[in-house]
C-alpha cells in the first residue's frame, strides 16, 4: 500500500468535522478508492462501500429513494448488513454515475448518524455541479498522482533525507553532493514512471519497464474511453480525443504553445474552448495560460486563447515517447531533450501543491518564460524557468523580464540539474526542488 498525503487530510476532516461529508475528486487511477478504503478499515468498526460502477443496480436503488429514512433502508439493503450509527463509514464510490447520490449528500450530512465519504472522477464534466452544494454540507479534496515526495517514499527513501533537502532549500544552501546525485536520479526515475499508483506499484514489484509502459498506455486508453462514455455528441467526442492525443506533439514544439490549427482544422477557439475545458475538468490535462503582465494577481492579464497543455502525469507523457527514450534517460544521455517532460513534471508539482491556475509569460520585446506563479502570502509574482540541459545559465527572456522596472520583480527561479546557487536576483534550484515551491 503506497503512502499518500491525502491520508492526513482525511484524518483532519474526521477530527474537525461537525456534520460535513467528504468528497474526494480527481482524475481516474489516482488512488482515491484505495486511500479511502485503507482509512475506513483502520478507523471504523465497519465500512459500507457502494460502488456505482461495480454495482450498477445501486444507481436505480438510490435514485428511487423518497426520503432520508427510505434512503438509509435502501443503503442497508445494498450493504446486506445492519448499519451501526457512529461507528460506520458510508463510502460511495464513482458517484459521477449517480447524480442522486450527490443530491443526498446534504441530507446525509445533516443527519450525522454516519460518517460519509464520496469519491468520483469526471465530476467536473457532469451536468450536476457539486460545487453548488450549500456551504458546510461537504468538504472537497482533490487528489492527484503521486507528487515527487510521495514517489520518493514509494522508492524506500528515508524521509529524513528529504527533510535535509528542505533544510537546504529554506537556508538557500547547496545540497550535499551525495544527496544531490541521489535525488537527481530519483527525479529522472519519476519522469519515467510518473505518479499513477498502479504504475508505481507495478514498477516497484517487477522493475519491468515494458510492463510499466504497457500499464501507462492502458491508462491513456481508459482516458480516451471516458471521452466516448461521457461525451454523447460523437463529433465533439472525436474533437476532444484529437486534442488529447495532440498534447505530446504540441509539447514537442519549440514554444510548446498549443496551436489550435494543429489539432482542430483551424476552427476558431471560441467555438471549441469547451472541448479544452472538458479535458481540464476531467483532470487529465493541466492547462497553463499566458499572462501578458508580470504583476499580481496574474489572472488579471490572462489570455485564455493562448495556452499550453500538459499531461496530468509526467509518466503518461513519457509513455508516448519511443522505448529507446527509456534507455537514454536511465543512461543520463546528454543528447536527449528532456525539456517537455521536465516542464510537465514541474507543472504537475505546482498543481499538486496548491497552484490551482498556472501561467506562463510571453510578451513582445521580452520573450517567453516557462511559468509564473503568484507568491504565497505576498502580492508579487515569481517567474520560473525550467532547464533540462547544460545551458542553465542562458535565459535571455528571463533576464529581459527582470529588467522591466515597472514589474518590480524581486527575483526569479531557474530549475536545473545543477545544485543550488544564487546569482544576483536569480536563484538556481535543483530540478527536484520544484516539489518545494
Amino acid at each position: 500500500m503506497l503512502k499518500r498525503k491525502i491520508e492526513k487530510r482525511i484524518e483532519s476532516w474526521k477530527a474537525t468535522k461537525t456534520n460535513q461529508g467528504l468528497l474526494i475528486t480527481g482524475a481516474r487511477q489516482t488512488g482515491k478508492t484505495s486511500s479511502i478504503e485503507a482509512f475506513g478499515r483502520e478507523r471504523y468498526e465497519a465500512m459500507v462501500k457502494i460502488d456505482f460502477v461495480e454495482q450498477p443496480r445501486a444507481v436505480e436503488v438510490i435514485s428511487e429513494a423518497q426520503n432520508l429514512s427510505d434512503l438509509i433502508m435502501r443503503i442497508t439493503a445494498l450493504a446486506e448488513r445492519p448499519l451501526a450509527p457512529e461507528s460506520t463509514l458510508l463510502f460511495f464510490d464513482e458517484v459521477q454515475r449517480c447524480a442522486d447520490a450527490i443530491t443526498w449528500m446534504r441530507y446525509l450530512a445533516e443527519d450525522d448518524r454516519f460518517d460519509v465519504i464520496y469519491s468520483g472522477s469526471m465530476l467536473g464534466v457532469e451536468a450536476y455541479d457539486f460545487r453548488s452544494l450549500p456551504v458546510g454540507t461537504i468538504d472537497i479534496e482533490e487528489m492527484f498522482p503521486l507528487d515527487f515526495e510521495e514517489f520518493c517514499w514509494s522508492q524506500g527513501t528515508d524521509p529524513t533525507l528529504w527533510d535535509a533537502v528542505k533544510g537546504c532549500f529554506a537556508a538557500r544552501e547547496p545540497v550535499p553532493d551525495f544527496l544531490h546525485e541521489m535525488f537527481l536520479d530519483l527525479w529522472l526515475r519519476y519522469v519515467l514512471i510518473g505518479g499513477m499508483p498502479e504504475v508505481v506499484q507495478v514498477f516497484a514489484d517487477t522493475h519491468d519497464t515494458q510492463l510499466m509502459r504497457a500499464r501507462q498506455r492502458g491508462i491513456l486508453d481508459t482516458y480516451r474511453a471516458d471521452i466516448t462514455r461521457y461525451v454523447k455528441d460523437r463529433v465533439r467526442a472525436r474533437q476532444i480525443k484529437t486534442i488529447f492525443d495532440a498534447v505530446p506533439s504540441q509539447l514537442n514544439r519549440e514554444s510548446k504553445r498549443f496551436i489550435i490549427s494543429g489539432a482542430t482544422d483551424g476552427k476558431r477557439f471560441s467555438r471549441i474552448a469547451s472541448d479544452f475545458d472538458w479535458l481540464a475538468d476531467a483532470g487529465v490535462v493541466i492547462p497553463v495560460h499566458r499572462a501578458t503582465e508580470a504583476t499580481f494577481p496574474l489572472g488579471l492579464s490572462e489570455e485564455r486563447s493562448y495556452f499550453k497543455l500538459y499531461q496530468s502525469d509526467v509518466g503518461l507523457l513519457f509513455a508516448t515517447l519511443p522505448s529507446t527514450a527509456v534507455e537514454q534517460l536511465l543512461a543520463r544521455s546528454e543528447d536527449m531533450n528532456l525539456g517537455a517532460v521536465f516542464e510537465n513534471a514541474v507543472a504537475q508539482e505546482l498543481r499538486a501543491h496548491g497552484h490551482e491556475r498556472l501561467y506562463y509569460f510571453n510578451k513582445r520585446g521580452v520573450g517567453e518564460v516557462d511559468f509564473m506563479i503568484d507568491a504565497a502570502g505576498a502580492p508579487y509574482v515569481v517567474p520560473i524557468e525550467v532547464k533540462s540541459g547544460k545551458s542553465s545559465k542562458r535565459h535571455a527572456a528571463l533576464d529581459a523580464l527582470l529588467g522591466v522596472k515597472n514589474y518590480k520583480l524581486e527575483g526569479a527561479i531557474v530549475l536545473h540539474r545543477g545544485n543550488l546557487e544564487q546569482e544576483g536576483p536569480i536563484t538556481y534550484l535543483p530540478i527536484y526542488m520544484a516539489a518545494l515551491l
